[in-house]
C-alpha cells in the first residue's frame, strides 16, 4: 500500500510537470523600483530593456499612493539615502530589499548627488553591482551598459567644463543646496538664502536683495527649482537678474539620463555666462 501510494505521487508529479502545472521555484521578479525619476533613469541605463523599472515617487518627489504595492513586487528598491526620499524607509512590511545609493559616495554627501555626473557614475556602479548579484544571468549586459554610461558621463563632463569656465561669474544664489554637489564639480559656489523662495523675482526689491546677497561672490545669477510641469529656461528680467529655472527631479526628462542632466547643467552654464 505504501509503495502504491508513493508510485501514485511520482506519477502525479510527472503529469503535472508535463502539463506545466507543477509548482515552480520562486523566481526573483525582474522589476526594480527607484524612488525618484533620475534614479530610475540611471537604473534604466544600466538595466536596459531586460528589466522593468518603476518610479515610486511623484514628480514632486513624494511617495505615490501605490508606492508600497509597487515596492512589494520589486526585486529591489533604489533610494538616494537622503531626506528627499526618506519616506521609502516606511513603505511597510513585505517590501523589497532597499539599497541606499549614498553608500557609494563619500561620507557627508549632501542631497542632489544625482545631479553630479561623477556621483551619478558612483551610484550607477552600485546599481550595476546590485543587479549583477540579483540577476547573474544578465550580468554581461549590465556591465556593458554601465561602461557605456561611464563614457557618456565623462564626455558630457568635458563639454560642461568648457562651458562653465567661459562664465563671467563662478557663483549663484539659490534657496537651498540642491545643486551644491554639481556646482562643486566645476568649482562653483552656491550662496544659499532661504528667503529667496518667497520673493517676486521680477521686482526691483528682489533684485536689490539678491544683489546684496551675491555681492561677496560678484554674482546676480539665481537658480530656481521649477514646479512639476513647468519648463526649464534662463530668464533675464528688466531688473538685471539672471534667473536659471532648473528641474532637479526630472519631471520633464525624457528616457535618457545623461542628455537630461547635461541639458540642465548647460542651462546653468549659460546663465553664468550672462
Amino acid at each position: 500500500m505504501t509503495r502504491f501510494r508513493g508510485t501514485t505521487v511520482v506519477i502525479l508529479m510527472l503529469v503535472l510537470t508535463l502539463t506545466g502545472c507543477a509548482p515552480r521555484a520562486a523566481e526573483t521578479p525582474k522589476v526594480v523600483a527607484a524612488t525618484i525619476k533620475p534614479l530610475a533613469l540611471i537604473a534604466q541605463a544600466v538595466a536596459g530593456s531586460e528589466l522593468t523599472i518603476e518610479v515610486l515617487g511623484s514628480d514632486a518627489g513624494t511617495a505615490r499612493s501605490d508606492a508600497a504595492d509597487l515596492a512589494s513586487r520589486s526585486a529591489v528598491v533604489l533610494q538616494t539615502g537622503t531626506s528627499i526620499d526618506s519616506w521609502a524607509d516606511d513603505l511597510g512590511p513585505g517590501t523589497a530589499h532597499h539599497v541606499k545609493l549614498s553608500d557609494a559616495l563619500g561620507s557627508g554627501t549632501a542631497g542632489g548627488a544625482w545631479l553630479s555626473l561623477g556621483d551619478s557614475v558612483d551610484m550607477a556602479r552600485l546599481i550595476r553591482d546590485t543587479l549583477d548579484a540579483l540577476f547573474p544571468e544578465l550580468k554581461e549586459g549590465f556591465d556593458s551598459r554601465y561602461a557605456t554610461l561611464v563614457t557618456q558621463c565623462s564626455q558630457a563632463d568635458g563639454r560642461l567644463k568648457q562651458l562653465v569656465w567661459k562664465g563671467s561669474t563662478r557663483a549663484f544664489v539659490a534657496a537651498d543646496t540642491t545643486w551644491a554637489v554639481a556646482a562643486s564639480d566645476y568649482g562653483l559656489r552656491v550662496v544659499v538664502q532661504k528667503p529667496l523662495a518667497s520673493l517676486d523675482l521680477a521686482s526691483a526689491d528682489a533684485a536689490s536683495m539678491i544683489t546684496t546677497w551675491g555681492a561677496a561672490e560678484k554674482t546676480h545669477v539665481v537658480v530656481v527649482n521649477v514646479a512639476p510641469g513647468t519648463g526649464t529656461s534662463v530668464g533675464r528680467p528688466p531688473n538685471g537678474l539672471v534667473i536659471c529655472y532648473l528641474d532637479p527631479l526630472g519631471a520633464g526628462a525624457g528616457s535618457d539620463f545623461v542628455p537630461w542632466l547635461e541639458g540642465q547643467l548647460t542651462l546653468l552654464a549659460s546663465a553664468l555666462a550672462k
